[in-house]
């Protein structure tokens, strides 16, 4: 077994012992408004993207148990819902039909974002890839170019990934130098987890998708101040709702200012597929 399919089989495992723990609600319990401040980040991008609800296809890829399909679907959005791990598949699944929204889903795939092959070419208006799998795939290259693929020309991608020097400075400050030189020197690391990532730069992050074809249309911030995972006080903090009100709107006040970008914790990217949709 080649050391990309040990790492790929570790992360598999990892995913599928946590779907539950997704599923159930405890991981958002956890983190209480810190998923509120992100959700909002996102969703200022992905809101003016929106194809039109009577023809529009959505891929919601590296779902988890789902989280963009109960904002989407009950506004009356399809979606198909994609990933890598089948026991996060099966939550989903459960959880849309709990739920009612059963309709609004065509399809489900257990499918890693580095090989969508059972999706077609120029296939969706827009490619929600939320979560960090980017950063948690085994090649971010190839996961690029598939978004690529089954994107319609003239359609959207939205992802976030880890930032380099964000992930760097955390490192230092706990005196991990191993990992801070790793990250510094080769944008790799490995979490807390246990599962090797990827982390990029806001010019790195540009580069990948260019070089795949994309258009970057926007770099962006998404709780930029906070650590990731974040910290208990942050998590506290959120509790007021004065308090999440003015962080969430001091976020977006800032969530494209470059020296921002260079320290925010997670890069969001808003890329485009040429009209032309020639690779």
């Amino acid at each position: 077994m080649t050391e990309t399919e040990t790492k790929t089989n570790q992360a598999l495992g990892y995913w599928d012992s946590k779907a539950q723990f997704f599923a159930s609600g405890e991981r958002r319990q956890k983190t209480r408004r810190m998923s509120d401040l992100y959700e909002s980040g996102c969703w200022r991008y992905i809101e003016p993207l929106l194809p039109p609800m009577e023809s529009g296809t959505i891929l919601e890829a590296g779902c988890g148990t789902g989280r963009w399909v109960y904002r989407l679907a009950p506004m009356g959005y399809d979606l198909e819902l994609m990933d890598f791990s089948g026991e996060m598949i099966r939550h989903a699944e459960a959880q849309v039909n709990q739920q009612g929204l059963g309709e609004r889903v065509s399809a489900y795939h257990v499918l890693d974002i580095c090989n969508m092959n059972t999706l077609g070419d120029n296939a969706f208006d827009l490619v929600l890839a939320l979560g960090m799998p980017l950063s948690l795939c085994s090649d971010p290259g190839q996961a690029v170019s598939e978004m690529f693929r089954i994107t319609k020309p003239g359609g959207h991608v939205v992802c976030d990934t880890n930032n380099r020097f964000r992930r760097a400075l955390d490192l230092a400050r706990k005196n991990d130098m191993t990992r801070f030189f790793d990250v510094l020197n080769n944008g790799k690391t490995v979490g807390e987890s246990g599962l090797h990532q990827s982390c990029f730069s806001p010019e790195e992050l540009d580069t990948l998708f260019r070089e795949q074809g994309f258009k970057p249309c926007k770099t962006a911030a998404i709780t930029p101040f906070f650590e990731h995972p974040p910290a208990k006080e942050q998590v506290e903090l959120l509790d007021d709702d004065e308090m999440f009100s003015r962080i969430d709107k001091a976020f977006q006040n800032v969530a494209e200012e470059p020296w921002v970008l260079g320290l925010t914790s997670r890069l969001l990217m808003v890329a485009q597929k040429p009209e032309t949709g020639k690779h």
